[in-house]
């Protein structure tokens, strides 16, 4: 039977290669710019959701499409925050060499690279918006490439058996 190890012997702690480093850092931009994304979306697209909520006839007031507005704007905003902040949380856990953080953002990521494809052919799109796209589709690929470099695995598979 084997011996239990010294109670003294230190648990053997990966040292961070750059390529996870390196996919954090493509991660934290990416988000950066959808952040930004966001906010200026909200700010232009205000007068296009008033219209169709307008539209629909459904209020009878302005002061009730005011509200409504409003209130959908604040729940989209809600729901940005917490997708940025999980998308955050993900990217520093991937950081910290957590292979289940790794595996989620490597999906999102070409979910989102998949998405972001299709919304290039779609028409009418803008100019500005195709280029974000594609900083956006480059930064994310360079990401999920950088987090399954070989040292990068090896950085996982250690941190897997602590």
């Amino acid at each position: 039977m084997p011996s239990a190890p010294p109670l003294n012997e230190q648990p053997v702690t990966a040292v961070r290669p750059k390529s996870v480093d390196t996919a954090f850092l493509l991660f934290v931009v990416n988000a950066v710019i959808g952040l930004v994304g966001s906010i200026i979306s909200f700010t232009v697209s205000k007068d296009t959701v008033r219209d169709s909520l307008r539209a629909s006839g459904k209020f009878a007031s302005d002061a009730d499409l005011d509200k409504a507005l409003t209130a959908s704007l604040v729940f989209a905003a809600v729901v940005a925050v917490i997708l940025f902040a999980l998308y955050f949380l993900f990217a520093f856990k991937m950081r910290a060499g957590r292979n289940w953080a790794r595996m989620t953002l490597a999906i999102l990521g070409i979910l989102a690279i998949l998405l972001s494809v299709l919304s290039l052919t779609t028409e009418g799109t803008a100019p500005l918006a195709i280029v974000v796209s594609v900083v956006q589709i480059l930064l994310i690929g360079g990401a999920v490439y950088y987090m399954f470099t070989a040292d990068s695995k090896a950085y996982f598979e250690t941190n897997r058996r602590r």
